[in-house]
């Protein structure tokens, strides 16, 4: 299973639907800072699932602040990050949590800056800004269906 992962689009959709276009993943994750622009990702690809959670920008407020995602044999735990103190670059509340969730894999965005590493039994993706006028960055987390992952960060 190949999922995309997005955040902080801040109004800029076009990196997100050339990245979802050219990448042609079977699910979409995305982390906040751009609920405005979940609903026209839905419209062009009704066909994949999305999640989503609510950034610090967001006024939607039925997004939920953390998610929690089974993909094939993957637990991923979603979040923007802000909540955990993601910006001072402490990751281990974050990890913390994901753990406590029964997560191997926690996403998070918030920074605009792409970042992959793992902490304890985690792996931590931030997958940047899909919205950055200058370098717009995703991820992509492609399983294997047995619980295994591997991770890439991707430029537009």
């Amino acid at each position: 299973m190949k999922i995309a992962v997005f955040s902080d689009s801040h109004g800029n959709i076009s990196p997100m639907l050339y990245a979802v276009e050219a990448c042609r993943p079977d699910m979409i994750l995305f982390l906040g800072d751009g609920s405005e622009e979940i609903g026209e990702i839905k419209k062009q690809f009704p066909q994949i699932p999305l999640k989503a959670v609510r950034g610090n920008c967001d006024r939607d407020s039925s997004l939920p602040e953390t998610g929690l995602v089974s993909a094939d044999g993957v637990e991923i735990f979603m979040t923007h990050g802000h909540l955990y103190g993601v910006k001072s670059g402490f990751l281990y509340g974050l990890a913390q949590a994901a753990c406590e969730s029964g997560a191997a894999l926690a996403l998070y965005g918030h920074t605009h800056l792409a970042r992959l590493e793992t902490i304890g039994a985690v792996t931590l993706l931030n997958p940047g800004s899909c919205g950055d006028r200058i370098k717009p960055s995703f991820a992509e987390v492609v399983t294997d269906g047995v619980g295994g992952f591997a991770c890439r960060i991707a430029y537009l």
